[in-house]
């Protein structure tokens, strides 16, 4: 079991920023702000006025973002590999990654279930009219994604840096998490709180302004490819800054302290 320091996994992302970002910035740009751009340009994929076109964009820009995730993970995690291998491998190895995300929805979704059926039976939380859940069992939901998120947010460095099916990466994250579940529940929590950000600041603070001086962002409007643009760029740094972090604790982790994120070339 290795120790874990949060401070010193965010001193190596700083310098993994500041050395290759522009590269970590291309993968972001090429996975995650142009398929949100096309995405906000075709329309929101839920509601009666979704489209199948929207419905579709909306699976690719989530297998696309985990693909982003993996990518990114696999070129801060030290080893030497090309902009366009470390893409490779994240199409490679989505298949795992979806599987274990998958089973681990499963899991929470009875989880939540019986809670509910817990708290109801306590009389401390019911189902709203329409079959609508309460705040408490939304709240109860929250907490328990954190809480087994703290130990399999570590599949996405596990996926790339080694190889296996999904019940191994999951026996693996358990593996890496114990001892440190604090710290990595805490790590969750700062990206809880850092992805609340990134939605208040590009739905209701530069969404807002977009709307104002551009108009309501319909499908094929110049207001919704702004927007796009906009919760795409955020996003996509979000995405950057979190993907390197957890690289490095995942370096600390697995004991791979000797490996130093480099990324040589574009390999374009």
């Amino acid at each position: 079991m290795h120790a874990l320091s949060i401070s010193a996994a965010w001193e190596q992302t700083k310098a993994i920023l500041t050395r290759d970002g522009g590269l970590l910035a291309a993968v972001a740009l090429a996975l995650i702000v142009l398929p949100q751009v096309l995405l906000a340009v075709a329309g929101v994929p839920v509601g009666p006025e979704s489209s199948n076109l929207s419905k579709l964009l909306y699976v690719a820009v989530v297998l696309l973002g985990f693909v982003a995730q993996i990518a990114l993970n696999r070129m801060a995690i030290g080893s030497a590999v090309l902009v366009r291998e470390a893409i490779a491998d994240g199409f490679v190895r989505l298949l795992p990654v979806l599987l274990v995300f998958c089973i681990l929805i499963v899991v929470l979704v009875v989880a939540t279930m019986l809670l509910a059926v817990v708290l109801s039976v306590a009389g401390l939380a019911n189902l709203q009219e329409g079959g609508r859940p309460t705040a408490a069992l939304v709240a109860a939901l929250v907490i328990i994604t954190a809480l087994a998120f703290a130990i399999f947010q570590l599949v996405f460095p596990l996926a790339a840096a080694e190889t296996g099916n999904p019940i191994r990466l999951i026996s693996r994250s358990w593996q890496l998490a114990r001892g440190q579940y604090l710290r990595l529940l805490g790590f969750v929590a700062l990206i809880f709180f850092g992805l609340g950000v990134v939605v208040i600041a590009s739905q209701l603070g530069l969404g807002s302004l977009i709307v104002l001086f551009l108009g309501k962002p319909n499908p094929g409007s110049m207001s919704a490819l702004v927007l796009g643009l906009i919760a795409g760029l955020i996003q996509a740094a979000f995405t950057v800054v979190t993907a390197v972090m957890l690289a490095r604790i995942y370096v600390q982790l697995a004991g791979r302290e000797e490996a130093q994120a480099s990324v040589p070339s574009s390999g374009i």
